[in-house]
């Protein structure tokens, strides 16, 4: 009960306490929870290796070291559940939901405790390498695919100095390697093979909205869409146009706003794609460049269009120049039946 406790003050406090994913007092947080967790792991490991106890002014604190580290990648979890699916779109999202909720429930069964420091070296490797996948982007000001692998890299040198020093405690280098090493390059493998796959999410970008509208302008720092008139509670569900009636000469746009970090400057695409029923598949279209700059609280304004289009069902993905995909849409282009002049609605964004 005392677990379950701390881990749900963790959560609790955490969805308080997150804000943006590049804030200064976040990031320091996290990584002062890092650095604990693996101090507080190296603590134990010596204690029970060597059969010491605490000493007595630490032996009442002591007792709750294991609520402690509970709290902290509790806190640590939940932070990149937000960041994570955030960042994803579709099965992505989806994807690194379950698996951190499995990591979640792991962390927390009795089974898995009483597997010893595997389960907790795990979910420590698996820790490092999601915060340093965006602490790295956050840093450099851009996103590209060997920040990833340093981050993987990077976050297996803790895990190397604890269990170097669990071999000298234990005097046994193979059990250092399979409750330690062993675990963390495991889930290192895990993740670097969901990475080459597209399916970790592009962090720390993400989507704000992403919608299909019959004109885009800017005027005095905002942007101006147009759509066909509808009734208002139509909004409740979808502000832009699920069913855009085109006409010929029509041109077919698309507006997002992307979150990005401070000082963040970098190109993602813009993927059109027309579902193909005979075939059963989406057929990729046009792929239009948007640099994007970060730092604005709202996302960063852009916009793309497409003049060429036929009717049917589309998508448009906002990906990254390795194609991991922040964002999707999908609508139907219909043929507009009437030929009187059209009255646009204007949405400010």
């Amino acid at each position: 009960m005392e677990s379950i406790a701390f881990f749900a003050g963790g959560f609790l406090f955490d969805a308080v306490m997150v804000g943006r994913i590049d804030e200064t007092p976040v990031l320091l947080q996290q990584a002062a929870y890092l650095v604990i967790t693996g101090l507080l792991l190296g603590a134990m490991l010596r204690f029970e290796l060597l059969g010491l106890e605490p000493p007595g002014w630490l032996k009442w604190p002591w007792r709750y070291v294991e609520h402690a580290m509970h709290f902290m990648l509790g806190t640590l979890l939940n932070a990149f559940i937000l960041f994570y699916v955030k960042s994803g779109s579709g099965l992505t999202a989806l994807l690194f939901l379950v698996l951190i909720s499995a990591v979640l429930l792991a962390n927390e069964h009795p089974r898995f405790h009483r597997l010893g420091p595997v389960v907790l070296f795990g979910l420590y490797s698996f820790a490092l390498t999601s915060y340093l996948a965006y602490l790295i982007p956050v840093l450099v000001g851009s996103l590209r695919p060997w920040m990833f692998f340093a981050a993987s890299a990077l976050s297996l040198l803790p895990i190397l100095l604890l269990a170097g020093a669990m071999a000298r405690w234990a005097g046994d280098r193979r059990r250092a390697f399979r409750q330690a090493m062993g675990p963390a390059i495991g889930v290192q493998a895990l993740l670097l093979v969901l990475f080459v796959l597209h399916l970790v999410p592009p962090v720390p970008l993400s989507v704000r909205s992403l919608g299909v509208w019959h004109g885009v302008e800017r005027e005095a720092g905002e942007f101006k869409l147009s759509r066909l008139p509808r009734p208002r509670w139509a909004d409740l569900w979808r502000k832009d146009e699920r069913v855009f009636l085109a006409r010929p000469g029509d041109r077919i746009f698309v507006f997002t706003r992307i979150f990005a970090p401070r000082n963040f400057r970098d190109q993602v695409r813009v993927r059109w794609a027309r579902w193909e029923p005979a075939r059963r598949e989406w057929a990729e279209s046009d792929a239009i460049p948007l640099r994007i700059v970060g730092g604005r609280e709202g996302g960063f304004g852009g916009y793309g269009y497409k003049q060429n289009w036929s009717p049917g069902d589309w998508q448009v993905a906002i990906e990254t120049e390795d194609g991991r995909e922040i964002g999707r849409t999908r609508f139907e282009i219909r043929p507009d039946p009437e030929t009187e002049e059209r009255v646009f609605d204007v949405v400010r964004n």
